[in-house]
């Protein structure tokens, strides 16, 4: 059960629920009564990205709700549309690209997994374009992108060809945006950094081809998708809503079953993440399963934990301004610790844990431009975590891990 929660807070969970569970007009008005302040509900639904859900069913009671608040919602909801149009735009212009160059490749999440999954693109929000190629097609993929007016946002990935071995290792994906167009494209060569027991070449053996507006494209099963978002969701504690939501109703899709996620989480070795993703769907959102595998889906006492870490994130996401400074580096180390504790326990064999051990050291956003590089690895490595110690003493990382600027 869910307690202590805000108005705004429950009234979104309310918004969500009301679309997933087809709550009557009745039960819709009773959320309305939640004395909400809207300027903290935007502000709210902003972050969770749960806008497309707000205007679905705030749009039936548009006369209980300000003028202006309603305005803004049908704004937010209408500029992610135009935005989703955008990418579907250039998922095609990436497709004819790479076709034309025997790329192989599946679109990740994006316009397609929203078409798949939900059928109409105002129905989610979404910022950029996931790609996943194979790793031997990580550079031709990366010049033509370049070539068609990307600039890469993560320069360390080709500026120092000679760690891109531990650039393999440490990240899935590297970013490159086009600066006209003002599209982030993220090129996936593994779904995860951390989840090593999904292969790449098994995606692609195993992707199913569906038709969409005339075209065959390459996507993955319902049941595929969610241990693939599962993997990604964990990772990120879900402390957006609204991967949370995409869960929620891929759990909802009438040819989906509990079993068949089960089943799918044992087949990639992540059930440890498809579980505690199912107990979250069904405590936030209260979407139940009713297959009778109650015991399959009970946590275990680590299985809680991570649980329990996904629940704050979603819910108490602010920093408390007003500590002192050392205090603040305490709780900085702190949250680092209890944050590889909760990296460690959520993958479920040990090549994925040592990944999780290797990757604390690997840290090349803290090294700047200008700064040379050592060639020795060992060195490198050393050099790194002094860097990293630095930036973390001097207060400039943040709750989630980022580097403040200056």
């Amino acid at each position: 059960m869910i307690r202590s929660l805000s108005p705004e807070q429950q009234f979104l969970l309310h918004c969500c629920r009301s679309k997933l569970n087809q709550l009557s007009p009745g039960d819709v008005r009773v959320g309305l009564g939640l004395s909400v302040d809207w300027e903290t509900f935007i502000d709210l639904t902003t972050w969770h990205r749960l806008f497309p859900q707000a205007r679905r069913v705030l749009g039936n009671h548009a006369e209980l709700v300000p003028p202006g608040i309603m305005e803004e919602i049908t704004r937010h909801s209408s500029k992610s549309l135009k935005r989703m149009l955008n990418l579907a735009g250039e998922l095609n212009s990436v497709d004819e690209l790479f076709a034309a160059h025997h790329i192989n490749f599946i679109c990740l999440k994006g316009p397609l997994m929203v078409s798949q999954l939900y059928g109409d693109y105002s129905c989610r929000q979404t910022r950029d374009l996931d790609i996943l190629v194979e790793e031997k097609d990580i550079d031709r993929a990366i010049s033509q992108l370049t070539g068609a007016g990307f600039i890469l946002a993560d320069p360390y990935f080709c500026k120092n060809p000679e760690k891109r071995p531990l650039y393999l290792k440490r990240e899935n994906h590297v970013r490159l945006r086009h600066p006209d167009k003002m599209i982030f494209t993220e090129l996936h060569w593994s779904v995860s950094k951390y989840f090593t027991t999904i292969e790449t070449a098994d995606l692609f053996k195993n992707a199913v081809t569906i038709e969409i507006q005339g075209k065959r494209v390459k996507t993955f099963s319902a049941e595929d998708y969610f241990v693939i978002l599962a993997v990604h969701g964990i990772y990120h504690q879900y402390d957006q809503l609204f991967w949370l939501y995409d869960m929620a109703h891929i759990m909802r899709m009438p040819d989906v079953s509990l079993h068949n996620l089960l089943t799918a989480g044992k087949k990639f070795n992540c059930m440890t993440a498809v579980k505690v993703t199912i107990a979250l769907v069904s405590s936030v959102f209260n979407v139940l399963s009713h297959t009778g595998d109650d015991d399959l889906t009970r946590l275990s006492r680590h299985e809680k934990f991570l649980f329990d870490q996904c629940m704050d994130a979603i819910f108490h996401r602010g920093e408390d301004q007003h500590k002192g400074r050392i205090r603040k580096i305490a709780d900085a180390f702190g949250r680092r610790i209890s944050r590889q504790k909760y990296l460690l326990l959520m993958t479920n064999d040990w090549k994925s844990k040592k990944r999780v051990l290797i990757n604390i050291l690997i840290k090349p956003y803290v090294w700047e431009d200008t700064e040379t590089i050592p060639r020795n690895n060992l060195i490198y490595l050393v050099m790194t975590q002094i860097k990293w110690l630095n930036i973390l003493l001097s207060g400039r990382m943040n709750k989630r891990g980022r580097i403040r600027k200056g």
